[in-house]
C-alpha cells in the first residue's frame, strides 16, 4: 500500500508540467522543488546527525560554479557539469568535515559559517577561474535531444523535470537512511555523541559521510540553480541567507523526516511568494511571524507533528 502511494505521488509530481500551463505557477513549483532539495540535503546532516550547519551555501555555490566553469571554460554541457559539480561538492566537504567535526555545538556552526565565507572570498578574488564579482552568464543552453526530440529551453518543463528528479533522489536517500543502520548511528550521535562513541560508533567518520552525502545533493541543486537562472555571482550563491533558508525549510517541515522538507518548502516558499506579491516589503514580517509561530508551537515541524498524530516515522 505504501509503495503504491509513493509511486502515485511520483507520477503526480512529474505530471505537473502537463497539468499546469501558467508560467508563474510553474516557476513557483520549480522554486518549491529547488528548496525542497536544498532543505532535504541539509536535513541529512542537520536533522539526522544534529549538526547544525550555517555554511551549506558553500556547497551550493561550489556546484553552481563547477557547472558554469565546466560549460563556459571547458565546453562541457551543463547537465554533465551539474553531476560533476555534485561530486566536487562532496569532495570539498571531506576536509571541511574532518576539521570542523572536531568541534561541537555552536563552535561547529560558527566554523561552517566561517568556511562558507572563506570560499565566497576565494570566488570573488580568483577572477581567472570564477570571473570574480562580475559573475558568470550562460547566454544560451546547448541543444539536447530526448527520445529524438529537441528540448525546448524556452519552456519551464525541462527545468521542472530536472529538479523533480533531484528531489526524488534526495528524498529517496533520506527515506533509505531512516531504515538503515547508518541512520540509527546518526540519530545516536545526535542524541548523545559521547554515548555513541562509547558503544563503538566512529562519530567523526559517520558525520563526515553524512556531510559528504548532504554536500553532494546541495551542490547538485546548485548546478541546477546555475542552469535555471543562467547567471551566478559570489554574493548570490554563497550568501549566508541561503544557508539559513535551508535550515528554516528543514525545521518547519520536520527534522529527520523524509517528507518534512517538501512540506516546509511548500509552506515557506508559497508564503514568501504570496506575501511578496501582495505586501512587498512587509512580506518579510509575515514570513518571520510564521517561522516564530511554527517553531514555538510545532517544535517537531509540520510533518513531524503529523507523524506523531498518526504514530508514524519519516
Amino acid at each position: 500500500m505504501t509503495r503504491g502511494l509513493v509511486a502515485l505521488a511520483i507520477v503526480a509530481l512529474f505530471a505537473v508540467p502537463w497539468l499546469v500551463t501558467n508560467t508563474f505557477f510553474m516557476h513557483l513549483a520549480i522554486m518549491v522543488l529547488m528548496w525542497t532539495a536544498l532543505g532535504a540535503a541539509w536535513n541529512l546532516l542537520g536533522g539526522f546527525a544534529g549538526q547544525v550547519s550555517f555554511g551549506h551555501a558553500a556547497f551550493l555555490g561550489v556546484g553552481a560554479y563547477a557547472t558554469m566553469i565546466f560549460h563556459l571554460k571547458l565546453g562541457l554541457a551543463p547537465w554533465y557539469g551539474l553531476v560533476l559539480g555534485g561530486v566536487i561538492g562532496a569532495l570539498v566537504s571531506l576536509p571541511i568535515g574532518f576539521i570542523c567535526f572536531r568541534l561541537r555545538g555552536p563552535y561547529f556552526s560558527l566554523a561552517t559559517l566561517a568556511v562558507a565565507e572563506i570560499i565566497r572570498i576565494i570566488a570573488i578574488n580568483w577572477e581567472t577561474l570564477t570571473d570574480g564579482p562580475v559573475g558568470m552568464l550562460i547566454t544560451t543552453l546547448p541543444e539536447l535531444r530526448v527520445l529524438g526530440q529537441p528540448v525546448d529551453w524556452e519552456s519551464k518543463t525541462p527545468f521542472y523535470v530536472m529538479i523533480a528528479t533531484i528531489v526524488v533522489a534526495v528524498i529517496g536517500a533520506t527515506w533509505a537512511i531512516t531504515r538503515l543502520r547508518f541512520g540509527a548511528y546518526l540519530l545516536a550521535i545526535r542524541e548523545d555523541p559521547d554515548s555513541a562513541e562509547a558503544v563503538g560508533i566512529d562519530t567523526v567518520r559517520t558525520n563526515v559521510t553524512a556531510l559528504a552525502l548532504s554536500a553532494f545533493f546541495t551542490a547538485l541543486t546548485g548546478g541546477f540553480y546555475a542552469i535555471y537562472f543562467r547567471y551566478i555571482d559570489p554574493d548570490a550563491v554563497f550568501s549566508i541567507a541561503l544557508s539559513v533558508e535551508m535550515v528554516f525549510i528543514a525545521v518547519v517541515g520536520g527534522l529527520a523526516t523524509a517528507a518534512g522538507p517538501l512540506i516546509g518548502a511548500v509552506f515557506l516558499v508559497t508564503l514568501a511568494e504570496v506575501f511578496r506579491e501582495r505586501f512587498q516589503v512587509w512580506h518579510l514580517i509575515f514570513y518571520g511571524l510564521f517561522m516564530m509561530l511554527t517553531i514555538r508551537y510545532l517544535p517537531e515541524g509540520i510533518w513531524g507533528r503529523i507523524g506523531l498524530l498518526l504514530g508514524r516515522r519519516g
